[in-house]
């Protein structure tokens, strides 16, 4: 009887709120959904990168054998890089868990910088090491997403996007004054593949033009094996790769009708469907 109750009580509940729904103002698709833009899209996107890492550092032993011994304190940071995207969209006919996929091409540069002070002990004498480096990466990057809208507003959407990147080194250059072997120095190889996910708040200013701010990291690398949630290594320490970018999405209007024209088809009339045409 409890069981029927709360049953009950959930369809009143429920009903009430689908109820409201219908009654509630729709607020216009920020993608048309009646035919009067083409299926495929495009967009540019320019940004900046950043290389997050930890806030606190602690003192770790490096290695350890008879009566030699060596410990160091690293101190990661970040810097500011360039990155700049463009490519192809692709809007689904029935948005509800994705309004679109997108294929892009972009350049993604990684900088960032490290100092360390390490103590090696061997017997009764001991020596302090200094050292500081940079880093900088130049990758060609190949990305695809699904993306999904959440509309805050008639004009104003959270758009959440899921992904993969694949990551060709196209240039680097490292400078370090601590030796690379005893600090067990380490790098991304030449190619990588990755997850990662996106978030951003977005505007419609035109008919044919959105405007999407969006913050990416990376969530999980195939290539190299992960080790921290998408986190890389450079010399002996971890950062997180995180990419800041404003996406320009141009829809693309119909040429030539705004409704589908009507054929014949041996005597028979019959009507294209809205979702029907092709890019």
């Amino acid at each position: 009887m409890r069981v029927l109750s709360i049953l009950l009580l959930l369809s009143i509940v429920l009903g009430e709120a689908q109820a409201q729904r219908l009654f509630e103002r729709k607020r216009p698709d920020l993608i048309p959904l009646d035919g009067s833009a083409k299926r495929i899209g495009w967009f540019i996107g320019p940004g900046i990168t950043w290389t997050h890492t930890r806030t606190k550092n602690e003192e770790e032993e490096v290695f350890r054998s008879a009566d030699t011994s060596y410990t160091a304190m690293y101190d990661p940071s970040g810097r500011i890089g360039l990155y700049l995207e463009g490519g192809l969209t692709w809007f689904t006919r029935d948005p509800v868990i994705v309004d679109y996929f997108d294929l892009g091409l972009a350049y993604k540069n990684l900088r960032g910088k490290e100092s360390m002070e390490g103590t090696l002990l061997r017997g009764d004498s001991s020596a302090t090491l200094l050292g500081e480096g940079t880093f900088a990466e130049r990758f060609l990057t190949l990305s695809a997403n699904a993306n999904k809208f959440i509309q805050t507003g008639d004009y104003q959407f959270v758009q959440l996007s899921l992904g993969a990147n694949a990551d060709y080194r196209i240039g680097s250059s490292y400078e370090h004054t601590a030796d690379p072997v005893l600090n067990g120095h380490a790098f991304p190889p030449d190619l990588m593949a990755q997850l990662h996910f996106k978030v951003g708040y977005g505007f419609k200013l035109r008919s044919k033009l959105l405007l999407i701010p969006a913050l990416e990291t990376p969530v999980f690398s195939f290539v190299p094996e992960d080790e921290g949630l998408g986190q890389l290594q450079w010399f002996s320490s971890r950062y997180r790769p995180i990419i800041l970018s404003v996406r320009f999405l141009f829809l693309r209007a119909r040429n030539g009708f705004d409704c589908p024209p009507p054929i014949k088809h041996k005597g028979d009339i019959k009507i294209y469907k809205q979702d029907g045409y092709h890019p």
